[in-house]
């Protein structure tokens, strides 16, 4: 076997470290040797003072390798920057390629690292508690009262500690202006299962949940600033918080500052009211939203579902009417981080990965610039192989240059994804959970390195490798073409272009789709007019307006408003159209009977006031809307949406008959209004019933203001004041348009939308760029042959069909490619789509002509510079 110079020059190594050695242990025996030892005790005393001989060879042989890694190294690290600069050079004398491939880089790179920064906030970033990992929601689809929760909290042996979680309205005076403000409503478990401890004061204890002691609160560091300016004399305070069973409360502690509700903005801290011992089955407050635990060191999720699920079945023994079949195998535990996030995750890795596609667009692109800039630099490159430069030094020349534009690429790409994140608003716009805080992390930047490294891999190698080839210095000797290599490096831009126009065609043909099914959730009837309706809501503190003075101020208030120019109709509603708040009671409907062993079906349930059904134009379909004169002191009345009535007389007028809610309330059916989808246009509108606020709400209700007037907006100062001149400390809680209520139920799909429009169009234009500059490379390649075949007799017809031939074949090969990987890819969007499957024949077409149309287009501007060439001209310069 013949010996490489690698191994040759380790064996010289060895022998020289032999050598040394054996000269240290000669030069030491002949020592001992004049000091009169025989020369094998003096052998023997030298190899003892020496030591082990072969541990120092070793060791002298791995210093000495180590020197020679060093070296290479640091030979490998000037050289590579030496190649650097001369690419810099390169670079600087193409400023029109430098800008365009950094430019072209800086779209992918850009769009991905924002794409990732949304995904980092939402799914990755761990939520900011301490030990969240630990934390879990518990049967996360039941509604809880306040004593089931603790049920939860004290029958689960893998959780910890559990907390009940509610949120309400509760309205502030006599701070300043009055305000109403966001209040967790919590157990006293909420402290230890979010792991938090107040800045200020302390928390509450087991004592202040009873009824009579439960008035203390804590404030929000934010609030503490803003209203108390930091006044550590707050502490033991009592402030008039109106709500939730208390007109005022003492102030025990201030929140540290940072903590949420759970991501939402909370501004104080109340306890659960309610008399210990209470059984959850006379226990009335179903307004817990949900239960939150923590888990015992080594415990799972998989363990307390099981636990829940078990416990699920004693409480439907103990109470059958209370818990179905279904609500038990609804029974489980999931990971708190999942929860908050819900099927957002998928849907935003599905986003990652199509962004994705844009970036390997991008790529192609460069890697078809950089393989037509090769293949104009392959004499330059043949010279230096036959001056001796190996295929290792030409690859690192390529990659140096390529090195660049991916670096410059990447930091610019970092800073675009900052601006697209502040200037599309993710956490205005995008309906997304957690996305109050995009800033840069480490994560963020290991990705952008890591998509920055693997761009200049996907682009930059295979350029490199070509430049290197083997067959350089045959461009020598071949000609002034090297035809051979120049059609396979016209294979490869085919191949590239294909695949560039498959990936696009996969992301248009996602917008398209998400466009379609946008349109058709527009389209639906939302039951109501949004537009031109003003909607204010009020929170008149209950401790100064309860009974007549409740009533009262509603009645003044809607009659002044009626008063403003333009309005056409006032009304109220508690829970506005489209928003997320909901109430739903349970009933018992005439000719229905009770079952004790069944739970009794619930109906949304809304308190409303003379005149919503027309300001919002919610049809009356039958019967009577209510009226001043439903007060309080007369048989309690309720309008029934379509849905309710079809659901309860399918056959008969609902009118007259009796609905009994909680099974005993009697009220009396006096109409019945048209369908609403009251949370989204997406979900089908469930049972509702409607029901005069006075008969229900003595006072302290939250209540929104509705107006109708051509251009609403504009009443919104005069409403205020009239509001604030019949009640100055009735607090405004948030003005808005139904409208805009309406667009944010649609914000996720909206983004969602959006955020694939974009992918697609950028796709588009990068594809575009790609075929166009790929259709300029070849034809200027095939000149010399058009410039024959026209010489012989072609026409120009004849030679712009043979050259966007060139083109628009992968083209259509890519569209081809693509549609198939569409019909499996857009299923991914299933979940996001409305009224459409994913594969929709009619968007797959219009994507065809749209996609052929571009590759038309950029192939048409270089296959006319071919027909227009003079035949002559093009053959002398060949």
């Amino acid at each position: 076997m013949t010996r490489g110079p690698e191994m040759e020059g380790e064996d010289r190594e060895q022998a020289a470290i032999d050598d040394e050695v054996r000269f240290h242990l000669e030069g030491r025996v002949e020592e001992l040797m004049a000091a009169g030892l025989a020369e094998e005790a003096a052998r023997r005393k030298a190899l003892e003072a020496f030591g082990d001989v072969e541990r120092v060879r070793a060791e002298l042989l791995a210093i000495d390798a180590a020197s020679e890694r060093r070296t290479r190294r640091r030979e490998f690290l000037h050289g590579f920057l030496r190649d650097v600069r001369i690419g810099a050079r390169r670079l600087r004398r193409s400023p029109a390629y430098t800008v365009v491939a950094v430019l072209t880089l800086m779209l992918g790179i850009g769009a991905s690292v924002a794409m990732f920064t949304v995904l980092n906030a939402v799914v990755l970033r761990p939520l900011p508690y301490p030990g969240s990992e630990r934390l879990v929601r518990i049967w996360p689809a039941e509604n809880f009262n306040i004593a089931l929760s603790r049920e939860m909290a004290t029958g689960l042996p893998s959780v910890a500690a559990a907390t009940g979680i509610s949120r309400w309205g509760l309205t502030l005076t006599g701070e300043g202006q009055a305000a109403v403000l966001t209040a967790g409503v919590v157990d006293v478990a909420y402290f230890d299962v979010f792991g938090v401890r107040p800045a200020l004061g302390r928390v509450f204890t087991e004592e202040e949940t009873e009824p009579s002691r439960s008035d203390v609160v804590l404030l929000a560091y934010g609030l503490w600033q803003t209203r108390f300016g930091g006044d550590p004399g707050v502490i033991g305070r009592r402030l008039a918080f109106s709500g939730y069973g208390h007109a005022t409360r003492e102030v025990i502690g201030v929140m540290p500052e940072g903590h949420n509700l759970q991501g939402d903005p909370a501004d104080i801290w109340v306890p659960f009211s309610l008399v210990s011992g209470t059984p959850f089955a006379s226990d009335s407050s179903w307004y817990v939203a949900e239960v939150v635990g923590r888990l015992t060191a080594g415990s799972t999720v998989e363990r307390t579902s099981q636990e829940v699920r078990s416990l699920a079945v004693r409480l439907k023994s103990a109470s059958p009417s209370r818990f179905d079949d279904e609500t038990v195998a609804a029974a489980s535990a999931i990971s708190f981080l999942d929860s908050v996030v819900g099927d957002v995750r998928r849907l935003l890795w599905t986003l990652l990965a199509a962004v994705g596609l844009v970036l390997l667009i991008a790529c192609g692109n460069l890697a078809n610039l950089l393989l037509a800039r090769t293949a104009g630099r392959r004499r330059e490159l043949a010279v230096q192989a036959a001056m001796g430069a190996s295929r290792g030094r030409l690859v690192r020349q390529q990659l140096a240059e390529s090195t660049i534009i991916a670096v410059s690429g990447g930091a610019l790409g970092v800073l675009l994804a900052r601006v697209l994140l502040l200037v599309v608003g993710v956490a205005e716009v995008s309906g997304l959970p957690r996305t109050g805080d995009l800033a840069l992390d480490g994560r963020i930047l290991a990705f952008s390195f890591v998509v920055s490294l693997a761009s200049l891999l996907l682009f930059g190698l295979l350029p490199a490798l070509r430049a290197a080839r083997e067959e350089l210095r045959q461009d020598l000797t071949s000609g002034s073409r090297g035809a051979g290599l120049v059609h396979g490096a016209h294979r490869l831009n085919r191949l590239l272009v294909a695949a560039q126009i498959a990936m696009a065609t996969v992301l248009t043909t996602g917008a398209g789709l998400m466009i379609g099914s946008f349109l058709r959730l527009k389209s639906v009837d939302a039951g109501v007019d949004a537009s031109d309706v003003l909607a204010i809501q009020v929170q008149p503190p209950a401790d100064r307006y309860s009974g007549q003075t409740y009533v009262q101020f509603y009645e003044d208030v809607t009659e002044r408003l009626r008063q403003l120019p333009g309005v056409t109709g006032v009304g109220a509603i508690h829970l506005l159209p489209f928003t997320s708040g909901n109430w739903s009671f349970p009933y018992l409907a005439e000719g229905q009977a009770a079952d004790p062993n069944v739970q009794l079906p619930s109906a949304n349930f809304r308190m409303i006031m003379p005149g919503y059904f027309d300001a919002v134009d919610q049809p009356l379909i039958s019967g009577r809307d209510i009226a001043a004169s439903d007060g309080a002191a007369l048989p309690a009345v309720m309008l029934i949406n379509a849905t309710f009535a079809r659901t309860l007389w399918p056959d008969g007028s609902p009118v007259g008959r009796v609905i009994r809610l909680f099974g005993s309330m009697p009220h009396r059916v006096i109409g019945v209004v048209g369908d609403v989808h009251q949370r989204s246009l997406d979900r089908a509108p469930l049972p509702e019933m409607y029901v005069p606020a006075v008969q229900w709400s003595r006072g302290g209700a939250q209540m929104e203001l509705v107006i109708e007037a051509p251009r609403a907006d504009a009443l919104a100062a005069a409403a205020r004041d009239v509001i604030t001149d019949l009640g100055p400390d009735v607090p405004i809680a948030k003005v808005r348009s139904l409208s805009s209520a309406l667009g944010d139920s649609l914000a996720r799909r909206r983004f969602i939308m959006q955020v694939l429009v974009a992918f697609g169009c950028l796709a588009l234009l990068l594809g575009g760029v790609g075929v166009y500059g790929v259709m300029s490379h070849l034809v200027g390649a095939r000149l010399p042959d058009f410039g024959v075949r026209m010489a012989l007799g072609a026409s120009s017809s004849d030679v712009m069909r043979g050259a966007l031939s060139s083109g628009f074949t992968p083209a259509l090969a890519g569209v081809a490619i693509g549609l198939g990987s569409a019909a499996f890819a857009s299923r991914l969007l299933r979940a996001v789509l409305f009224g459409m499957e994913p594969v929709n024949l009619p968007t797959y077409a219009l994507v065809v002509v749209i996609l052929l149309a571009v590759a038309a287009l950029a192939s048409w501007l270089p296959a006319q510079r071919a027909a227009r060439a003079d035949p002559l001209s093009v053959l002398r310069s060949d």
